[in-house]
């Protein structure tokens, strides 16, 4: 899928718009704070309740309310993200890091991922756009991680390991160095994945293994 570049570096917002009201949407929001970021209200298409400040709500999402401002898709379901990233007429935001995550100079963060408190990037690692790397999760030096993916708490993926567009990622699991899983992958909390796997597959255990195998809806 072409992805969309922001125009702004990374942490040079003026400001941005959240397209989201729940918990997760409540942590980004909390993060723009610490660096200082104006959030200019969120966006949700839903009736709530909302975990966001009321005043903020912009209503359901319209390409003409304050049309130049960058919107960040604050939602953890990854096919929600993915679709409404096709809808969006705003440009996207850059990066949005948290003070206490660390990401290399080497590597490469696309617009829109969310990189959570205490989360690791290392050296010339690759993680794609609208992804969540979520509280201490690590991506080793040389790994790939595709668009809209959600990486848990403490997850790590190793070095040269490569995960897939769309892939959900559960909290505590493990790929092993140069381990690699296709797109739509969805992986259980605290696996371990010693070898590949197909594109769409669901797999959980210690070592895991393959359950079943469903295309994205």
């Amino acid at each position: 899928m072409p992805l969309r570049r922001s125009s702004l570096p990374r942490h040079a917002h003026h400001a941005v718009i959240l397209y989201g009201g729940g918990d997760h949407a409540l942590a980004v929001w909390e993060i723009l704070q610490l660096l200082g970021i104006p959030c200019e209200g969120f966006f949700d298409d839903g009736e709530g309740p909302f975990t966001l400040p009321a005043e903020l709500y912009l209503g359901p999402y319209s390409p003409d309310v304050l049309p130049t401002v960058p919107v960040l898709l604050a939602m953890t379901d990854n096919t929600i993200r993915r679709n409404l990233s096709l809808r969006v007429r705003h440009p996207f935001a850059s990066p949005v890091v948290h003070p206490r995550a660390y990401v290399s100079p080497s590597a490469s963060v696309a617009e829109g991922t969310v990189v959570l408190a205490g989360a690791v990037v290392h050296s010339r690692a690759r993680v794609g756009a609208h992804t969540i790397v979520n509280t201490g999760a690590v991506v080793e030096h040389f790994a790939e991680v595709g668009s809209f993916c959600h990486l848990s708490p403490g997850v790590v993926v190793g070095c040269r390991s490569r995960v897939g567009d769309s892939c959900f990622i559960g909290t505590g699991a493990i790929l092993v160095p140069k381990a690699s899983i296709g797109e739509g992958c969805i992986i259980g909390a605290g696996s371990l994945v010693l070898k590949d796997l197909p594109p769409f597959t669901r797999a959980w255990g210690h070592p895991a293994k393959p359950q079943s195998q469903a295309p994205l809806p």
